[in-house]
Formats: structure tokens, sequence, C-alpha cells
């Protein structure tokens, strides 16, 4: 709130003394009207708000006492400064308790009264600021709960449809015999769908679990090269359907860590999966993961948008999404193609549930770098690997 949205009625039935309040408070960038008493000030608050009033106490008609109780019953947050003589500054103590803000005593200091005045403002610039938040804090509470529903309904009421879907779709498969190429890629489609509302479906479950503080903490040691060799076969041919450039650098020494395998799964994807939708055609993507001292670090860097530093804070909140949501499209594949804002949101939650951590470096324009660092966790028994995974043969 600014001075200049203050508006103040000054009541004063000596003319000279209530115009030079009146210049004061023009000059201070307050507006201002005036009244000569009691009755005329109360008429005038009747038809127009004011934040302050400030009015003599000794006047004829109305005097200013009548006035502060009068405009305490009808507007108790409005603000009284009264102006009394130094004989009676009990009177001026009795405003007081009968809620003025303050007094200003005759004969006038102005230097006194700015003083006051500036001092009322910033206390009803306050309670206007906190009227705000609270109002703000309110509606945020209101979003949250219809997040929760949506949460909810997403995970309740949608996953059995998708079953039954689901049911009829291998049905369809097992009763066609030889089916012809149109109908093959139209069942491919329905799968390929389905499977994709399930996830999301499951990416919806894991964050309200995330959320509700319900996921169980009993870890496995797990190897994350192997997941990311999963992670890597499923993403390969979208990289590829784009002709983005897609290299991995993994480390030679066994790379463990204690956690869980979906959760580990999902956070390995998204954040490729991210790079390639903020990646253009013909881009690069490079992907680490090494041990460095006591940490196991995943990183993926691209040649992408990149992100401003303003919004850098904001993509791990959930739901935001930071492309134009007016513009908004759903694709896996597509350039720039949309989602519901929740993939690294939910990667900062598991990792640092897992007590890691994610660290951000990207500048508009430039590209980005994502990196996961979590605790190295040695295995209670020796594991052997004689096949060698996908993202070892790419890195080579």
């Amino acid at each position: 709130m600014k001075k200049e949205e203050i508006k103040i009625l000054v009541v004063e039935d000596e003319e000279i003394i209530r115009l030079m309040f009146k210049q004061s408070f023009a000059n201070w960038g307050f507006k201002v009207s005036t009244a000569e008493n009691g009755k005329d000030a109360l008429e005038k608050c009747q038809h127009e708000f004011f934040n302050i009033v400030v009015t003599d106490l000794n006047m004829p008609v109305m005097d200013g006492m009548e006035l502060l109780k009068r405009l305490k019953s009808k507007w108790p947050h409005q603000e009284v400064i009264v102006i009394t003589g130094y004989a009676t500054i009990e009177s001026a103590i009795e405003a007081m308790k009968l809620g003025a803000y303050d007094f200003i005593l005759k004969p006038v200091n102005f230097d006194h009264v700015q003083f006051t005045i500036n001092k009322c403002f910033t206390k009803i610039r306050a309670e206007v600021e906190n009227e705000e938040l609270r109002e703000t804090n309110s509606q945020l509470m209101e979003l949250n709960e219809m997040k929760d529903k949506f949460l909810y309904i997403t995970n309740h009421e949608i996953r059995t449809p998708l079953t039954i879907i689901k049911g009829y779709i291998d049905v369809m498969r097992s009763l066609v015999v030889n089916p012809n190429p149109e109908i093959a890629e139209t069942l491919s489609i329905l799968e390929d769908t389905t499977s994709e509302l399930n996830e999301l479906v499951d990416r919806m479950h894991l964050l309200r679990s995330l959320e509700l503080g319900e996921i169980q903490k009993n870890y496995d040691t797990l190897d994350l090269k192997e997941i990311l060799s999963k992670v890597y076969r499923e993403l390969a041919n979208l990289f590829k359907a784009r002709n983005i450039e897609l290299k991995v650098a993994v480390d030679k020494k066994p790379l463990f860590i204690s956690g869980d395998y979906r959760q580990m799964r999902l956070t390995l994807r998204e954040l490729l999966h991210n790079a390639l939708k903020f990646t253009p055609d013909n881009g690069k993507v490079l992907v680490k993961l090494e041990l460095k001292s006591d940490q196991v670090q995943y990183t993926v860097k691209d040649t992408g948008v990149g992100i401003p530093f303003e919004k850098q804070k904001l993509i791990f909140d959930r739901f935001y999404e930071i492309q134009d949501v007016v513009n908004h499209r759903s694709s896996k594949r597509d350039f720039m193609g949309g989602g519901l804002g929740i993939g690294l949101s939910m990667v900062k939650e598991i990792v640092e549930s897992m007590k890691g951590q994610v660290e951000l470096i990207s500048e508009a324009g430039q590209g980005s770098l994502f990196k996961v660092i979590l605790p190295y966790s040695q295995p209670k028994t020796k594991v052997v690997s004689t096949v060698k995974s996908d993202v070892e043969q790419a890195a080579n």
C-alpha cells in the first residue's frame, strides 16, 4: 500500500488549523478531505471510507470524543488521531482508552504530526499486508485440498477403468489371429496409450505417498548400472527418432546405492526424459554415471533450451511447467512436449529421502546439467555381473 492510497479526514472547527493540516498531509503524499465538526465528519464517513481520521476534541455541534465513539462503533479498524490542548490532556488519554491511535497536542508541532501520521500509515500498511497474506494462505490451502482430491481421484477412480480396458485389449489380442497390419497397429496404439496412462497413475500414487510420508524405506542394494541400462533401452529409440545424439559414460567401478528400485528407475528416467523433452532435434545429451569418493553421481547434460535463473527453483515445485500452459500439449517425444509438472519434484523428493541431493546448472539458451548425488552403498555380498549392459556397450 502506498501513501497516495491512504485517505485522511481532518476534522477541525478552526479554519486556519484545518487548512494547515490539509496542506501538510497533501504535501506528504496523502489524499485529504476536511470537515468542520463531528456531525459533518460522520456524514462524510457514511459515503466514503477514510483510513485515518484526525479530529479535534473540542468542537461545536458534535465534539471529537463523541465522533470517536461513533466511528469506532461502526468502523472499528478505522484509525483515529485526536488533537487536544495541554489543558485537556486527560481527555486525550480518555480518547486513547476508547480506541484512538494517538494524540497531537496544541500548539501543533508539524514535525511531530508527520512522525505520528507516518507511524499510523506503517501500521495500516502492515495490517493490509497481513490480511493479504492470510487471504493468500487461505487460497493456497484450498488449492492444496484440491490437489489432494485430484491425486486421490487419479489413483483410485482412474486405475480401475484402465485395468478393465487393458483386460479387453488382451482379450482382443487373443481373439484376433493373424490380424492385418491396420488392426495390429490399432491394438499397439491402444496398448501404448493404456501403458502411458497406467504409468501416469503410478507416478501420481508415488507423489501422494511421498507427500504423506507413506513410503516404506526397506531399501535394497541397487546396481545403478543395471537400472540405467533398462532406462536406456526404454528411451533410446525416442532419441533416435529426433536425431538427438545420446552419449553415455559409465564408471568401470561398481556403482551401488541403497534404495528402492522403482523409485530409482523413475529418477534416472525422469532426468533423461526431461533432457529429451527440452533438447531440440539434432541436439546432444550426455549421461554420466560415476563414483567419486563415497558418492555415486548421475549426471545428465543437454544442449537444450536451458532454464532462466528466476525459474530454476520453481521447476522442482509440484505441478510447475516451465512452458506456457496455454500452449500445453502432452507428448513423450516431441520437443517442448508438456506434462503435469510432477517429474522433477518427485526426483528431488526421492533423492532427498535417500539422503542425497539434486544439483542444477543452467542458463537460458545454453542447455542444462542435472546431477544426482547419492551415498555409495557397499553390497553385503559380492555381486558378479557376466552380462555387459547396454549403457556400457553404448559408452564404448
